[in-house]
């Protein structure tokens, strides 16, 4: 068949089809139990749509752009949510200056450094007998240098009166020592305490030796009891000298390298020495980690500090003040403390006091106790601009009271006053008698098996210390990973009070109870 015979055919196709459509009935032909239809022409060829009016590009940009900015909200609403109910909420959470959630950034922004200028961060810990045997700091320090490195028990003094539980620590010879919050018979003649609050005079010759401890559990602290060099801080116008050896692992013969046999002896390295305008620091360095090490002094010195650390990462030093509130900055010597913390790089300093302070408080004179603290801050920040200060308030104690144990009636009282006086101070606050479980807490404590706190219901035992001390890290890394969690997606202060408008708009989150863990 021709083309043209086959257009005729199908023109005639669609004009015999047009008709039938015309003249068919709309409503269709009744055929008994069904009824015959045809299609219409409207219905053949139904008219074009109207195009839709074209989005502005300007708005479209605008409604994408908030779109992504939704679920950026979204996305982050949930893990924004868990750290600020958890800062509002925890029972292990820091009260902070202002409500600050990110008050700790610049300590961590140090900690960071340290990582990448391979510098050592030091964090101090001063605090009373709860902190003797370097209970809570030693727990503290060890979960520290894990996640940020270093070793080492950091800052020693040169006479040791009370033991470690990390650390062997002995001296002998013309040394004579010194502390601050000593009684007046056993304090200097001079206010050249050092950032340990007490010195040691040398006056003659001496020996001073430290060396990792070995418990029954040799893995205790495994950090601390290792350390990579030696610093020691001397007042400036000492006249001594120093002599360190190291102990270290050979090979016992030396002419045979294939051997295992290793035997070990102490080395001896010298120092560096820096002069500055109040102390002098002796710093050695060695070639690999030892646990153990020798001093012979010979002279005339103020020793305000040995401090045995890694290379790098951070230096946690347990300074435990017997008997004290923490009432003693103020009484050292401004100078020399600042130059010491100048050396150490402390970036933290943690004052845990308030105990010794509740037997004698009251309504009447906690004004003056409030002051009397405020005093002491002036002068770590005056000494320390650059540090951020931790309060650590009293943890629950008890007394007999016909014949059972209460907690002290003014606990609560020197509690809120030393809380009030580290926020109005910039200070964060971490309220120990409120982590324990408030009032009554330490009988339960005490009960425990083991027990976390000694039958006097005032101390913590070694196993309560370092309870405590994992209850305190872990306040930190919660901080630490909101910290990290903003950087990672560079979300500022503005941006994070949006997200958890967002959050609570959208009523995502369930009740803090069940979103935060218990720590």
């Amino acid at each position: 068949m021709k083309p043209l015979q086959i257009l005729i055919a199908l023109v005639s196709l669609f004009v015999l089809l047009g008709g039938i459509s015309l003249v068919f009935p709309a409503n269709g032909i009744p055929l008994g139990p069904v009824t015959l239809h045809f299609a219409s022409l409207k219905e053949m060829f139904p008219e074009a749509r109207e195009e839709a009016p074209k989005e502005d590009p300007e708005e479209a940009i605008r409604r994408m752009m908030e779109e992504t900015r939704a679920k950026k909200l979204t996305a982050f609403a949930d893990s924004i949510r868990f750290y600020l109910d958890f800062f509002e909420k925890g029972a292990t959470r820091f009260d902070l200056p202002a409500n600050d959630p990110g008050w700790f950034d610049r300590f961590f922004a140090s900690l960071e450094k340290a990582k990448e200028d391979s510098s050592v961060v030091h964090i101090i810990h001063y605090g009373d007998s709860q902190l003797e045997e370097d209970r809570i700091s030693a727990t503290l320090r060890e979960n520290l240098q894990t996640l940020f490195g270093g070793s080492g028990p950091g800052m020693l003094p040169a006479v040791m009166r009370v033991p470690s539980i990390t650390i062997s620590h002995w001296n002998n010879g013309d040394l004579e020592h010194f502390q601050v919050f000593a009684p007046q018979e056993e304090r200097a003649a001079h206010t050249r305490y050092g950032p340990m609050a007490q010195v040691t005079e040398l006056s003659g010759n001496a020996q001073i030796n430290i060396k990792k401890r070995v418990s029954k559990n040799k893995n205790d602290f495994p950090l601390s009891g290792t350390f990579s060099q030696v610093r020691l801080l001397a007042g400036k116008t000492s006249r001594f000298s120093v002599k360190l050896s190291f102990e270290q692992e050979i090979l016992a013969d030396s002419a045979n390298p294939e051997s295992s046999k290793r035997k070990r002896v102490f080395q001896s390295v010298e120092p560096t020495v820096e002069k500055k305008d109040f102390i002098s620091v002796y710093t050695w360095k060695f070639p690999s980690p030892t646990g153990s090490v020798r001093l012979n002094l010979s002279g005339k010195a103020e020793i305000y500090a040995i401090s045995a650390e890694g290379n790098s990462g951070v230096a946690v030093d347990n300074v435990a003040m017997r008997g004290s509130s923490g009432t003693v900055f103020n009484r050292i010597h401004s100078g020399s403390l600042a130059e010491a913390y100048q050396v150490l790089n402390a970036k933290l300093i943690i004052l845990e006091y308030g105990g010794n302070l509740v037997p004698s408080s009251n309504k009447n004179n906690i004004e003056w106790t409030k002051n009397l603290m405020a005093r002491q801050f002036e002068a770590i920040r005056k000494a320390n601009p650059e540090a951020d200060i931790l309060f650590i308030g009293p943890a629950d104690m008890a007394r007999q009271v016909n014949g059972r144990f209460q907690t002290y009636p003014a606990l609560n009282i020197v509690i809120q006053a030393l809380k009030e006086a580290a926020l109005e101070n910039d200070i964060a606050y971490w309220d120990m008698h409120r982590v324990m479980g408030g009032n009554g807490s330490i009988m339960k404590w005490v009960k425990r098996s083991p027990p976390l706190g000694f039958t006097d219901h005032v101390h913590f035992t070694r196993t309560g210390a370092a309870h405590m001390g994992n209850l305190l890290f872990n306040a930190l890394s919660v901080h630490y990973d909101y910290y990290e969690f903003r950087k990672r997606h560079a979300l500022d202060a503005q941006e994070v009070e949006e997200i958890k408008t967002h959050a609570d708009t959208l009523s995502l989150i369930p009740d803090s109870s069940e979103t935060v863990p218990e720590i």
